[in-house]
């Protein structure tokens, strides 16, 4: 285990034992999972899923994921009941089975079908570039276009989206570009929610991200005196420390459950 690991690993520990809850917040892509050539094909690894049921099922600790997935199919790759979900980049929530979704949300949903079909019709252009369609916005992949053709597709869309900038964000993803209604709601809202539904304990927060649509969260959990963790080779400036890639998270999450799962034995 690298230094950083082994500090971030001694520090949740520990506040764990003084009586703080820990909430462990990640991005799904990227993060829980390497970055593939088509999202369907990111499944999470079976022995990560037990860690993170393990943490969730542990006293005083929150588990979520956050993701630009629409909130069923995040749900769907996760699979854990017990957790907390942020999706769509925190527009649509679920958090102890109850859902959230402002009401702005849904009325945008006109106008981002209407653009999703529109770059659709552009997009046979781009061939490997692609149209995610989700419940309040769209993302448009371009991992496996030609890197001559990103610059023009990045153009075409921006000239498409401009009229409608007022009632947009367009957030950039790792090798993609997601669209969603200008709602005062992101990632970084969403693990605020996470935390307000815990517990009456004093919270120490992780937030693990690998992308800029990860920025809002990593500031949150910064200001919240947490941990900002970048994942992979080119996290958001703003994470304080970094691990390698997912595979060194997942280690870090085992350790932590095999620590707190027998602190919580011998109590």
């Amino acid at each position: 285990m690298s230094p950083i690991a082994a500090s971030i690993l001694e520090r949740l520990a520990a506040a764990h034992r003084r009586g703080e809850r820990l909430v462990l917040v990640f991005d799904y892509d990227g993060t829980l999972t390497p970055l593939v050539a088509h999202p369907r094909l990111a499944q999470l690894d079976p022995a990560l899923r037990a860690v993170l049921a393990r943490l969730a099922a542990t006293p005083r600790i929150t588990v979520g994921v956050v993701s630009g997935r629409g909130l069923d199919d995040l749900i769907g790759m996760v699979s854990l009941g017990a957790l907390c979900y942020g999706g769509s980049t925190g527009l649509e929530l679920e958090l102890a089975g109850e859902r959230f979704v402002p009401t702005q949300v849904s009325q945008s949903r006109p106008l981002l079908d209407r653009l999703t079909a529109a770059a659709e019709r552009r997009l046979p252009a781009y061939p490997g570039a692609w149209v995610e369609k989700k419940p309040f916005g769209f993302t448009i992949h371009y991992r496996q276009l030609a890197p001559n053709r990103i610059e023009a597709l990045l153009n075409e869309m921006a000239d498409m989206l401009e009229p409608h900038t007022a009632s947009l964000h367009v957030l950039d993803g790792p090798l993609a570009l997601e669209i969603v209604p200008a709602v005062e709601r992101d990632k970084g809202t969403a693990l605020s929610a996470i935390v307000a539904r815990g517990g009456a304990e004093p919270p120490t927060v992780l937030y693990a991200g690998d992308a800029v649509n990860d920025t809002s969260a990593l500031v949150a959990a910064a200001a919240l005196g947490g941990v900002a963790l970048g994942i992979g080779p080119e996290p958001p400036a703003v994470a304080a420390c970094r691990l390698p890639d997912p595979a060194a998270l997942a280690a870090l999450l085992a350790a932590l459950a095999d620590i707190l799962t027998a602190t919580h034995a011998k109590a």
